[in-house]
This record gives C-alpha cells, structure tokens and sequence, in this order.
C-alpha cells in the first residue's frame, strides 16, 4: 500500500436531542463506539453541548467523512431537525464528505432480503462487529433501549464505508480500463 494513499476516517452520528450515538472507524477498524447523554431540558445551550461534543470528536479524530442517520418524518421534532441542519453546516465548514442513511438503508444493507426491526438490526451489527457482543448484551437486558443509538452509528459508518469502497473500486476499475486501451 502507498505511503500516499490516505486513510478513510469516518465518524458515524445518530443524532437525538437526548442520547447522541457515534461510531469512529478508522478504515474498516472500528475504533471507538458509544453513546453521549446531554441531560436537561431542550435549549439553545443543550444544542451548543451536543455540538461541542461532535466538534471534539472532530477535532480529536480528524475525519474524511461524517455520516448521519436520516431523520423519520414522523419520529422527529423541529429541536432534532435544527439540531441535524447544525450538524450538517459543521460538516460544510470543516469541509466533510457528509452522507446521510435512513433506518431503512441501514435494515436493507444488513438485510436485504427481509424486512427487520432495530433489534435485528443491532444483531446484525454485532454480529459484524464482535467487539459490540458486551453492549449487545446490556441492551438485550434493558426495558428502555440506551445503545440503539451507538449501534446505528456503527451501522451507519459500516454502509458508508462499503458504499465508498464499492466506488473507489469501480474508479480504480475504469481507470485501469481506460489505461489498458491506450
């Protein structure tokens, strides 16, 4: 591999106005993973604290890609859409590749040839990564789900890192072609 080539650094957000999930993967390697609690009331200073989070998780890790989970039109307020739309002009500024996932991609990526639930979903990814097994196993034991969170943003750096690799293979692949006719 050439010394020039640059790593892939992607971080994965599921956003909420209370639980934040990211996920750090650097290239393929899942490397941290887990879920922010911002506590209180929904406020501009609350929007600021879950911002500050996701900017030190930029600046500590340096990332190429920032992927966020697509809000559902019926499962979201205007507090988590500003709070989305501020993420998205924080990814502009620092010059981000930005993707965006729905649960659904995510359930089709996983699985896709049945229709599945979050819970199938968190499996799948644990299953994918084993390092998850732990938290897998907390979330299966709680009535109120705390991990979801972090495991759609495992599952959304997971579809983005396939979808980035499956096209930078068919650059490669129509370079070589290109090449090959001369």
């Amino acid at each position: 591999m050439s010394k020039n080539l640059k790593i892939t650094k992607i971080i994965g957000i599921s956003p909420g106005t209370r639980y934040v999930g990211f996920a750090i993967f650097y290239g393929s390697e899942l490397r941290d993973w887990g879920v922010k609690n911002i506590e209180g009331r929904w406020s501009k200073e609350k929007q600021k604290r879950i911002m500050a989070f996701i900017s030190d998780l930029i600046g500590q890790h340096n990332p190429n890609v920032l992927v966020v989970k697509t809000l559902h039109p019926s499962r979201t307020s205007p507090n988590l859409n500003r709070l989305v739309a501020k993420i998205k002009e924080s990814a502009e500024r620092k010059r981000l590749k930005l993707y965006q996932y729905s649960i659904k991609e995510l359930e089709s990526f996983f699985y896709p040839d049945a229709r599945i639930n979050k819970r199938a979903l968190t499996e799948k990814v644990a299953e994918k990564y084993s390092v998850l097994s732990h938290e897998l196993k907390r979330e299966k034991t709680i009535i109120n789900p705390y991990y979801i969170r972090m495991f759609e943003s495992v599952a959304l750096g997971s579809l983005c890192l396939y979808q980035l690799d499956r096209h930078t293979k068919t650059k490669t692949s129509s370079h070589h072609k290109k090449h090959a006719k001369k």
